[in-house]
């Protein structure tokens, strides 16, 4: 059985993220009931709150959702061969940041580090 932990590092690595807020999103939309009328006062008063963090939850779900999408086009691009990314071990996009010591760039697909911008 050959596995291919190169791929299941860059998948986790592309998706973890939006995996997780589109799971935070679900989860909140199954707890809170935004539409519940309750004879009980405080239910009442706070139905707006629950109203409010229902549609949040809604717009994280749906940025997981696009978030995912766009990772797996640049994920799908780098496979045909048409991103031309920065990084010298797998040739993927870079992210750029400013850290501690300096700028540097960062892939997106397998975590190599590169000192300044490129």
């Amino acid at each position: 059985m050959n596995v291919n932990v190169t791929a299941i590092e860059r998948n986790i690595r592309l998706y973890a993220m939006p995996g997780l807020l589109t799971l935070i999103g679900i989860g909140t939309m199954l707890l809170i009931d935004p539409f519940a009328a309750s004879a009980s006062p405080f239910d009442q008063m706070i139905a707006p709150l629950k109203r409010g963090v229902f549609w949040v939850a809604v717009m994280l779900t749906v940025g997981g959702i696009v978030w995912s999408l766009y990772r797996a086009w640049l994920e799908f691009r780098w496979m045909q061969g048409e991103l031309l990314g920065g990084c010298d071990n797998c040739g993927g996009p870079l992210r750029h940041l400013d850290g501690r010591y300096g700028t540097y760039s960062k892939c997106l697909m397998c975590g190599s580090k590169r000192k300044g911008w490129h």
